[in-house]
């Protein structure tokens, strides 16, 4: 009888252990859920209306929000904290008038049972960004070295002011592969 209360005991301690790395797993996700940012083009900047949907960087002069690197780190921040990460949720705000734009993503934990660990973007803007945009995606996906599971997080379509046409995508790293 002594045999099954103890065993009883044991399962149910390690059953309340679980249950409390569960819950202290989903606190870290609560404190890395969102990130932020924004970028102004300045007056100075060269061709200022492609500046305006540089979420990254430019080639020919670097400016842009940097958007894919900030996220990148947060989701490897994630990952290293042992849970897979994966972006559910991209929002833009664009300001043609003061060439100024706001993004927020919401990071999470992945359920397909991959761990993305970046985004990757492509797009154009004025006359024709549809096409030019779509035009990019295939090229886009060779961008980052060891990238795989190209998954469409957002297509966006500036709702007013300039027309930009941008394509976000979340991508997983053979070097990462899922916990």
């Amino acid at each position: 009888m002594n045999k099954k209360n103890d065993l009883f005991y044991f399962f149910g301690a390690i059953g309340f252990l679980f249950f409390v790395i569960r819950l202290t797993r989903k606190k870290k996700m609560t404190d890395l859920m969102i990130i932020k940012g924004s970028y102004q083009v300045p007056l100075n900047v060269p061709n200022r209306v492609d500046a305006l949907h540089s979420f990254e960087r430019r080639k020919s002069d670097g400016f842009g929000g940097y958007m894919a690197t900030k996220i990148r780190a947060k989701m490897r921040e994630v990952y290293n904290k042992g849970i897979n990460p994966d972006i559910k949720d991209i929002k833009i705000k664009i300001d043609s008038k003061n060439y100024k734009v706001d993004w927020q993503a919401t990071i999470t934990e992945s359920t397909d049972g991959n761990a993305y660990l970046g985004i990757s973007t492509v797009g154009s803007a004025g006359t024709n960004a549809d096409e030019r945009a779509k035009g990019q995606i295939e090229r886009m996906k060779t961008f980052v070295p060891g990238s795989k599971n190209y998954k469409l997080v957002l297509d966006f379509k500036n709702p007013k002011g300039i027309y930009i046409r941008q394509f976000f995508y979340k991508y997983s790293l053979n070097e990462f592969p899922p916990h």
